[in-house]
């Protein structure tokens, strides 16, 4: 273990070395080259459809797990900016901006932060999409805001576990990865006065995460070892979000400031993930932590949302380096993520308790009230054991999650030169 940390010690001062040696090379245009052409429209076009079906009130996707303020807000903002979007997506744009401003407006202390750091992120999407600026003064209270609960908490959020099942399920580490971003798309999409400042902050706070978390890690499945961001100090178990959160934060600092140790850090997180790794065509990445979520005990698990965000961030890297080897894995990400298409129902997602009486067959409980069942189809929550979701499984489908995957795919066709 101790030549290991010697090691790895090793390489990241050359990583450092290597970057203050391209401090005087010129600027760097972002992204670096365009795409190729994206190969998943078919994709697009049977997400894009089922869409339309998700369980949709005030703004509120009924069937995500919290992705969805963000995800959701975003991919419609930016179909609208491209001009794909229909009346009732104009609509549900609308309708989840109004919700997503509200959910600004509350107190941070109550309910959990992370729907409300997802909310902001769905913004600040929406104002670079739109450039509607009006939002802006009721963006940066919030930010604020945040920003003043992360100086208090040290810059790296431990505090308050008991009430973020964020907190719980991700970890410590990409939860504040989480927030810095926060601080880095707002500079990036946001930009404006207050850019720099925003910058400033999300410097101060990776920094704080480097500290806290960059450590030693190991794989207990495959005996593996890497240098990556750890779940909590403490904690050196291998874990997929953490690294995931500060591979897209590398990303965005290294397009912010051009500072060639960011892109060298990036590629470096990518590298820890590797041991995760469970096929390469089509391309697929254990989920460890939802292995205590879903009380499934295998590394063949992976969630729609991890490999959502492991795609996202192999486009990053793309649009970072111009390196063709990420935009490719990206794709055969994607490859995978069609493959977890699967029939699921009303039913298996709404929990039936919240209706008294029970409903009667053929009824699912939506929210307070029972209506009928509705089957359709879409991305299942997670693969296991080479199988699909099952509704036993605790999870079957997640909307936000579905939402995500066409975020991607749009960022992916973005990269093409192609609309979202």
């Amino acid at each position: 273990m101790k030549a290991i940390g010697r090691a790895a010690a090793l390489g990241f001062v050359a990583l450092t070395a290597a970057a203050a040696a391209c401090s005087d090379d010129p600027p760097v245009d972002v992204p670096v080259r365009r795409a190729p052409p994206s190969k998943h429209q078919p994709l697009v076009d049977a997400l894009t459809d089922d869409a339309h079906a998700f369980a949709f009130a005030n703004g509120d996707w009924e069937e995500d797990l919290g992705d969805a303020p963000f995800y959701g807000l975003a991919w419609l903002s930016r179909r609208a900016a491209s001009g794909n979007l229909d009346a009732d997506g104009l609509a549900r744009r609308d309708a989840a901006l109004a919700r997503a401003m509200t959910l600004l407006e509350g107190n941070l202390l109550e309910g959990d932060v992370q729907d409300k750091v997802m909310a902001a992120l769905g913004v600040i999407e929406y104002v670079g999409a739109s450039r509607d600026r009006s939002v802006v003064p009721a963006l940066d209270d919030f930010v604020d805001r945040l920003d003043s609960l992360t100086r208090t908490l040290g810059d790296y959020i431990e505090a308050g576990a008991d009430r973020s099942w964020a907190l719980r399920t991700y970890g410590p580490t990409a939860v504040t990865a989480l927030v810095a971003l926060v601080q880095a798309q707002y500079a990036l999409l946001v930009g404006g006065e207050r850019a720099q400042e925003r910058i400033a902050r999300t410097l101060a706070i990776d920094a704080k995460i480097r500290e806290r978390a960059l450590t030693d890690l190991s794989d207990v499945a495959t005996g593996r070892r890497s240098r990556g961001y750890a779940f909590a100090p403490g904690q050196p178990g291998l874990s997929d979000y953490p690294n995931l959160a500060m591979l897209l934060l590398k990303a965005r600092l290294f397009r912010l400031t051009k500072r060639e140790e960011f892109r060298l850090e990036a590629r470096a997180v990518y590298v820890a993930l590797q041991p995760l790794k469970l096929a390469d065509a089509p391309a697929r990445y254990s989920s460890p932590y939802a292995k205590a979520s879903l009380g499934i005990d295998t590394r063949d698990l992976s969630t729609l949302s991890s490999q959502n965000y492991l795609t996202l961030g192999l486009l990053l890297l793309f649009e970072i380096t111009g390196e063709q080897r990420f935009v490719d894995e990206a794709d055969r990400m994607l490859d995978g993520i069609a493959a977890m298409r699967g029939p699921w129902c009303a039913s298996d997602v709404h929990d039936p308790s919240a209706c008294a009486p029970a409903c009667a067959a053929g009824e699912a409980c939506l929210a307070t009230a029972c209506a009928a069942d509705r089957c359709t189809s879409g991305l299942l929550h997670h693969v296991v054991n080479g199988r699909l979701a099952l509704p036993e499984d605790g999870t079957l489908f997640c909307s936000g999650c579905n939402l995500q995957t066409l975020y991607v795919a749009g960022y992916r066709r973005a990269l093409a030169g192609e609309p979202y």
